[in-house]
C-alpha cells in the first residue's frame, strides 16, 4: 500500500511539472551605466542632462527604465523611458530632469536606490534587479556658480575662463563640448538650463545639426546667454544665430582696448538694431549686447581667444566684464528654490476648492425636515392607520433618505467632472511672450491615475510630500518626457483627493501691454492698451508698494492714465503681497482673492531679480497654460497674474534728489556658504553671518543716459559691527567709510558705474556672531542737462 502511494506521487508529480513548466532560467542579464550633469557636476534648482548606458548579457528584454529624481523634499516623480534590448546589446540615450537635490540617503543612513527597471513596463510590470549604478551621485554647485559651455577648434585658447571667479573662491565650471569626448553636446532644452553661457570662438556653429541650433535658439529666448568672439564671415559661421547678431563688422586694424596693456585686431564695427553698446574705446565700439527673450547675444570686435589676446595681463578682467558676474539671482541663502516656495505658499491656498465648503442651509433644512417627518408626522400618521410596526421600516427608510440627501449636497460639484485650479505668475518678455511659473491642482472625481499633457516648453513636476514618508517617487507620479510633449500621470488618486503639479512655462507670442506713459512735474499721464488676445482684470501700475489701479481691460481696449505720484522718479516694485496662511474661506470669491494675493507675493521673488523699474500687473482669467487633463473633460477655475516692466519717458531737467527708496537693492555674500536672512516688509533689514557681503544699490535706467551728471553722493551707515567700504569704479578698490554719515561730493560719478551700480561692501568681524543690521541708506543729488 506504502509502495503504491509513493508510486503515484511520483507520477502526479511528474504530471505537473509537465503540464506547469517552470519558467525558463535564462534571463535578462543587464548593467547600467548613469552619470548625472556635465562631468558629474550638476546645479540646485537648475536642469540636469542625464546620460545612461544599458547593456544586456542576457536573452532580449522590453520594458521601462525609470529614474526617479527629487528637485526638493516636497517636489519629484519618476522618469520613465522605454528599454528595448537584443541579447548582448547595449544601448547609451540622454535624458533631462527639471532638478535634482542631494538626497541621496534615507532617514537611517542607507544609500536611496533611484534607478529602477520594470519588465513590461512600469504599468502592469515586475520591477527586476541589474547590475552597475542604481541612483545617481554628482557633484553639485550653487546656483550662482557660472556654468560655461564652449564650442571652439583649440581648447586651450579659452582656458582663461577656467580661472574666472565671479563669486570670491568659486571658479566657473568650463565645458569645453567639442574637445571632451565624454561630454555631449545636449539636445534637449532643459539640459542647457543648467548652463549660463554658451562661448563661440573660431567655431563653424552652423556646421552642427538644425536640431541642436533649434535647441540652443530656444535655450536663448528663455533666458541663456551666447557670448561670440570676431572672425572672418562670421554670418556664415554662426548658423541660426546670425540674425541675432549685435554688430556689423567690417576692416579689422589694431586697436587699444580697455583692460589690455597692448593694441590688439579688432574689426571696425556698427551697431544693428535693438543692440546696446558694453565695450567702446575713444568711440569705437568693441562690444555690444542683444536681448533675444529673456536671454542675449554678447558679441565683441576681436577675437576671444587668439593669443595677443589672451595672453595679457587684463584679459581674465576683460572677461569677466563681458560676463554676467551677478549671477546669484536667487542664491544659495535661500535654501529653498522658488517651485518648493510655490509648493508651499501658493499650494495653501490653490489646493482649496470651493466646493469643499458644504451649504450650512442645505444640511439644516436636510435634517429638520428628517426630524419632522420622522418625529411627528411619520408617529401621527401609523398611529392613525394603526401602522406602527411600520416604523422598523420606514425610520430607516428615512434615514438613508436623509444621507443621501446630505451626500447630494455636498458632492454634487465633484462627481460629474474633475475639477482645476490654475493659479501662475508670468513676466512678459522683450518678444511677446510670457515666462513664468504655475501651478495645477486636480480635485479628483473618481479613484485611479490622472494624466496631463504639456509641450517641450512647459515642464511639469509633482508634488510628492516628504521624502522620508516612505515609497519611492515613481509610485506618485511618472513623467514620460518626449522631444515635442511630455505626460505627466499622477497614480493611484483617491476618490476626492487632491494633487498638484508645479512648472515653468514659456509661451511664445502671447501678446503684451502697449504702454505710453510720461512722468512730469509729479504726474504720471499717457495710454496702456491690452493686446493680449484675451480680457484682463484688477490692471494697476506697481511703483514701491503702492498699486495704482486701472481697472478691468478687453481685448484690444486702451485706457488714459492720469495719477499724482508727487515724485521726479517711478520707484522700482517693492513686495506689497502678503502669503495666505491655512485658513477656512467663506466662498469663491475670498478663495480667487486669496490665490491673486498669493501669485502676487511670489511673482515680486520672480521679478525682483532685474527689477530696477515699475511694472503694470494684470490678472487673466483664462486657462493660458498649455497643460491638458487627457481624456476627460474637466471644469478650471485660472488665475495668472501678468507683469510688464516699463519706464515712464521723463519730461524734466535741472537740480534732482533720489534716495535708497528709489533705487534696486541686491545683497551677495562673497562666500557662498554665508547665509542671509532677508525680511520682504523691510529691504534695507537682514540677518547676517560674520563673514563679507556685497550690497548693490541699482538706479534707475531712466537716469542712465549721458545727460546726468551727480554733484553729491550720501551715504549714512548705522550697524556698528560692521565695517563699510564703497567701491571706486576708476580704480576698482573698495574706499572704506567712516561710521555715520559720509558725504562724498567730489567726483561722484566714480562710485556709479556705467551701469548704474554702487557698491558697498559690509565686513562683519567673527567675533560679533549672528546678527541683524540695517544696510547703508544712499541720496544722490544730481542734474539732468536740458
Amino acid at each position: 500500500m506504502q509502495k503504491r502511494l509513493s508510486i503515484g506521487l511520483i507520477i502526479f508529480s511528474v504530471f505537473i511539472i509537465c503540464n506547469f513548466p517552470m519558467k525558463a532560467s535564462a534571463e535578462a542579464d543587464i548593467t547600467i551605466d548613469a552619470e548625472a550633469g556635465f562631468d558629474n557636476k550638476v546645479k540646485y534648482n537648475r536642469g540636469v542632462p542625464v546620460q545612461i548606458t544599458a547593456s544586456n548579457n542576457g536573452t532580449a528584454f522590453s520594458g521601462d527604465l525609470i529614474l526617479d529624481y527629487s528637485e526638493s523634499y516636497n517636489i519629484g516623480a519618476g522618469l520613465t523611458v522605454p528599454l528595448d534590448l537584443a541579447a548582448g546589446e547595449s544601448k547609451t540615450f540622454q535624458l533631462s530632469l527639471p532638478g535634482m537635490m542631494d538626497n541621496s540617503y534615507s532617514g537611517n543612513g542607507i544609500m536611496n536606490q533611484t534607478i529602477f527597471i520594470y519588465e513590461d513596463g512600469w504599468e502592469t510590470g515586475r520591477s527586476i534587479d541589474f547590475r552597475g549604478t542604481k541612483s545617481l551621485r554628482p557633484n553639485y554647485y550653487n546656483p550662482e556658480i557660472l556654468f560655461i559651455a564652449a564650442l571652439t577648434e583649440n581648447a586651450d585658447r579659452l582656458r582663461a575662463l577656467d580661472e574666472l571667479q565671479p563669486i570670491s573662491g568659486s571658479n566657473a565650471q568650463v565645458f569645453h563640448f567639442n574637445q571632451q569626448s565624454d561630454i555631449q553636446l545636449p539636445t534637449d532644452v532643459l539640459a542647457w538650463d543648467t548652463l549660463d553661457y554658451l562661448v563661440l570662438d573660431d567655431f563653424p556653429y552652423s556646421d552642427l545639426p538644425l536640431e541642436t541650433q533649434q535647441t540652443v535658439m530656444t535655450w536663448l529666448d528663455q533666458g541663456g546667454k551666447i557670448i561670440v568672439g570676431a572672425g572672418s564671415n562670421l554670418e556664415a559661421a554662426t548658423g541660426n544665430l546670425a540674425d541675432l547678431l549685435p554688430l556689423e563688422l567690417s576692416s579689422p586694424e589694431e586697436t587699444a582696448v580697455p583692460l589690455l596693456e597692448s593694441p590688439v585686431a579688432a574689426f571696425n564695427a556698427e551697431l544693428n538694431d535693438g543692440a546696446r553698446v558694453i565695450l567702446e574705446q575713444d568711440g569705437r565700439i568693441l562690444a555690444a549686447e542683444k536681448t533675444v527673450g529673456r536671454g542675449a547675444v554678447i558679441q565683441t570686435a576681436f577675437s576671444l581667444g587668439d593669443e595677443p589676446v589672451t595672453t595679457q595681463p587684463g584679459y581674465e578682467q576683460l572677461l569677466m566684464g563681458l560676463l554676467d558676474a551677478d549671477q546669484s539671482v536667487q542664491a544659495f541663502q535661500q535654501n529653498q528654490s522658488i517651485k518648493e516656495r510655490m509648493a508651499i505658499e501658493i499650494g495653501r491656498t490653490n489646493e482649496l476648492f470651493e466646493s469643499f465648503a458644504v451649504s450650512k442651509t442645505a444640511m439644516f433644512i436636510i435634517i429638520l425636515l428628517y426630524i419632522i417627518v420622522v418625529v411627528p408626522i411619520l408617529y401621527i400618521v401609523l398611529n392613525k392607520k394603526g401602522k406602527r410596526e411600520y416604523a422598523w421600516m420606514a425610520i430607516p427608510a428615512m434615514a438613508v433618505l436623509a444621507s443621501l440627501g446630505i451626500f447630494a449636497a455636498g458632492a454634487k460639484d465633484r462627481i460629474a467632472n474633475p475639477q482645476i485650479q490654475q493659479t501662475g505668475f508670468f513676466e512678459v518678455d522683450g518678444d511677446g511672450g510670457l515666462n513664468g511659473f504655475y501651478m495645477n491642482t486636480l480635485l479628483s472625481n473618481r479613484s485611479g491615475n490622472y494624466v496631463f499633457s504639456s509641450p517641450s516648453a512647459t515642464t511639469m513636476t509633482a508634488t510628492a510630500g516628504n521624502q522620508f514618508s516612505g515609497g519611492h517617487r515613481h509610485d506618485t507620479a511618472i513623467l514620460e518626457s518626449g522631444s515635442n510633449a511630455s505626460n505627466l500621470t499622477i497614480r493611484n488618486m483617491r476618490y476626492w483627493s487632491v494633487a498638484s503639479i508645479i512648472g515653468e512655462s514659456h509661451i511664445n507670442g502671447s501678446g503684451e501691454f502697449e504702454i505710453e506713459l510720461s512722468l512730469e512735474n509729479g504726474n504720471l499721464s499717457g495710454t496702456v492698451r491690452n493686446a493680449f488676445p484675451f480680457a484682463v482684470q484688477d490692471a494697476a501700475i506697481w511703483t514701491g508698494t503702492r498699486l495704482m489701479s486701472m481697472g478691468d481691460f478687453d481685448p484690444g481696449e486702451e485706457k488714459q492714465v492720469a495719477e499724482v505720484v508727487q515724485s521726479d522718479l517711478l520707484q522700482p516694485i517693492s513686495p506689497i503681497g502678503q502669503t495666505v496662511g491655512p485658513q477656512t474661506m467663506a466662498n469663491e470669491e475670498q478663495l480667487n482673492e486669496a490665490r491673486k494675493q498669493s501669485a502676487l507675493a511670489m511673482s515680486y521673488e520672480h521679478l525682483t531679480h532685474s527689477a530696477s523699474s515699475p511694472y503694470i500687473i494684470a490678472y487673466t482669467n483664462d486657462a493660458i497654460i498649455p497643460v491638458s487633463l487627457e481624456s476627460q473633460e474637466a471644469r478650471i477655475s485660472a488665475i495668472h497674474l501678468l507683469a510688464q516692466s516699463f519706464e515712464p519717458n521723463l519730461s524734466f531737467d535741472g537740480q534732482f534728489s533720489i534716495n535708497s527708496d528709489d533705487l534696486s537693492i541686491e545683497m551677495k555674500p562673497m562666500n557662498p556658504q554665508l547665509m542671509i536672512q532677508d525680511y520682504p516688509d523691510n529691504p534695507y533689514f537682514f540677518g547676517l553671518e560674520p563673514g563679507g557681503y556685497i550690497v548693490q544699490y541699482q538706479l534707475p535706467t531712466a537716469l542712465m543716459s549721458g545727460e546726468t551728471t551727480w554733484s553729491e553722493l550720501e551715504i549714512l551707515t548705522t550697524a556698528s559691527d560692521l565695517v563699510f567700504s564703497v567701491l571706486q569704479v576708476d580704480t576698482g578698490e573698495f574706499e572704506t567709510l567712516s561710521s555715520g554719515s559720509a558725504n562724498l561730493f567730489e567726483n561722484s560719478d566714480s562710485y556709479i558705474s556705467d551701469e548704474g551700480i554702487i557698491e558697498i561692501k559690509l565686513d562683519k568681524a567673527q567675533q560679533t556672531g549672528y546678527s541683524e543690521v540695517t544696510i547703508p541708506a544712499i541720496e544722490l543729488e544730481g542734474e539732468v542737462q536740458p
